[in-house]
């Protein structure tokens, strides 16, 4: 890739001192070069069916995308042309459209799904269908839900290896569900405690997961069985008058002793930063529970950063370093 980048633009130079060079005549690794940055309806409209070459070429490309913000019945015989190819389809709002046309589909991203949407991936094969995203639908009231998540989380998609699911209601499903996974990468919003227990015993394959914390606090836990394959988790809470406890991290990491990458993503309302001066960053949860671990993020988004003095910072950075004493990569990230 880095010497069709350097050689693209001497070729360029070429064609425009000389009118009478064509854009079929660039070598086909400059043309796929070019092609990469084409939505799949455009690079369509702008190219086949001009001539063989170009057809063959368009027809040889495996990671085509497609995004759909509306939906036009009179365009479906320019969809029909290249739904076939199409490797990531992105779907949003109310745009319906027959998913078994999309016979080479591996990553499907409906943003605010319909029930018709859902109501395909029930009924619909998706045999190559690696990646699934489901966002939050706009109906008070949505069929095919438990269905979805049964299929999800019972290997009904035979090549499904990663899913985003942020649709709220499937949290009251899990906890019915009693299947394992092959699911490795998992990604989620708001979550409580019996919510993660719940994945983890669901997945036992999975390698990541990430997931919003619900604040609320618990006052015993539940027993959890050790999930020995997760190797990276990125944790997501807001702080509104403290920060989280070691208490309730204990929970999440004490289960993950093989865990080797661990991000938290804190996001300050209204704690106040002198708080933070000598704090311990999870310090004594993760030298207990993740003795594998070898990288460690924080990011802390702060809404008045900008009237942050530059030396609490500095302390704040230094003691951050100092607490995790070098047992593993640690980056503290201030926004």
């Amino acid at each position: 890739m880095h010497e069709v980048s350097v050689v693209y633009p001497l070729i360029m130079i070429q064609i425009m001192n000389n009118p009478l060079s064509r854009l079929e005549c660039l070598p086909n690794e400059i043309l796929m070069y070019i092609f990469q940055y084409f939505d799949a309806r455009d690079l369509f409209r702008a190219f086949y069916n001009l001539n063989y070459h170009f057809n063959t070429l368009l027809q040889s490309l495996n990671y085509l995308s497609f995004t759909l913000l509306k939906y036009k019945s009179i365009e479906i015989n320019d969809y029909i042309i290249f739904t076939s190819y199409i490797y990531t389809l992105t779907i949003y709002n109310t745009v319906d459209i027959d998913l078994n046309n999309f016979t080479n589909l591996h990553r499907l991203n409906l943003i605010q799904p319909t029930s018709n949407q859902l109501k395909q991936i029930v009924f619909s094969t998706l045999p190559y269908l690696e990646h699934l995203t489901i966002g939050y639908e706009h109906y008070l009231y949505i069929d095919y839900i438990p269905e979805i998540c049964q299929k999800i989380f019972s290997n009904g998609f035979p090549c499904l290896k990663s899913c985003s699911l942020f649709e709220p209601r499937i949290l009251d499903i899990i906890s019915d569900l009693t299947q394992s996974t092959q699911i490795t990468i998992l990604k989620m919003d708001m979550i409580d405690m019996l919510t993660y227990t719940d994945i983890l015993t669901l997945c036992p394959n999975l390698y990541c997961f990430q997931f919003t914390i619900n604040h609320r606090e618990q006052e015993e836990f539940n027993p959890i069985k050790l999930h020995f394959n997760l190797k990276q988790i990125i944790i997501r809470f807001q702080s509104l008058f403290h920060t989280f406890s070691d208490y309730t991290m204990n929970y999440y990491l004490s289960c993950v002793p093989n865990l080797e990458q661990l991000t938290i993503n804190e996001l300050n309302y209204g704690v106040n930063i002198n708080d933070y001066l000598n704090y311990h960053w999870f310090a004594r949860s993760i030298h207990t529970y993740l003795l594998k671990l070898h990288r460690f993020k924080y990011y802390l988004s702060i809404l008045d950063i900008k009237n942050i003095k530059k030396e609490n910072i500095n302390h704040m950075k230094i003691n951050f370093k100092h607490i995790h004493k070098n047992l593993y990569q640690s980056y503290l990230i201030l926004n």
